[in-house]
């Protein structure tokens, strides 16, 4: 009897085990051998928007020992009507004031990363949004890019 009941338990866990092992192995099957999907025209990514060179800024950082920064700006506006408008100087300085104050307030150990990069830029296009006029219901900034980065 407890001969029949462990060649049962043999042949139960076998075959589970082989019921994984088939499964696992269709799986990665699927998933690291098949072809990829196809990009359909509704699935590519979409062109830019224009960009705004706002150019090279300079500055020091709060930081107790001297650390200074030293970035080139680019942002991705949301659309053509939002350059049209931008195209008084007194927006650029506006834009460009926004940018020091906000460098200033960095802290070296924040950026020396690619995360604090990010985070960097996520806060420069909140504050720039905070101050440019909405154009057509939408923000003027969808991105903020670095063309060069330096921290020293």
């Amino acid at each position: 009897m407890a001969l029949v009941r462990r060649t049962i338990m043999t042949v139960v866990v076998g075959l589970l085990v082989l019921i994984v092992g088939i499964g696992g192995g269709l799986y990665a099957g699927l998933k690291y051998f098949s072809s990829p999907p196809e990009i359909t025209e509704e699935a590519q990514i979409p062109n830019p928007g224009p960009m705004l060179d706002l150019g090279q800024f300079t500055s020091t950082m709060a930081d107790p020992e001297i650390h200074v920064m030293r970035v080139k700006v680019t942002v991705e506006l949301s659309g053509p009507n939002v350059a049209t408008k931008l195209v008084d100087p007194g927006w650029t300085v506006m834009m460009k004031d926004e940018i020091l104050k906000t460098l200033k307030d960095q802290r070296y150990d924040n950026v020396r990363y690619a995360e604090g990069m990010e985070k960097l830029k996520q806060d420069l296009k909140a504050r720039l949004n905070a101050i440019l006029p909405r154009v057509d219901g939408s923000a003027a900034v969808n991105r903020v890019l670095f063309d060069e980065f330096m921290t020293q």
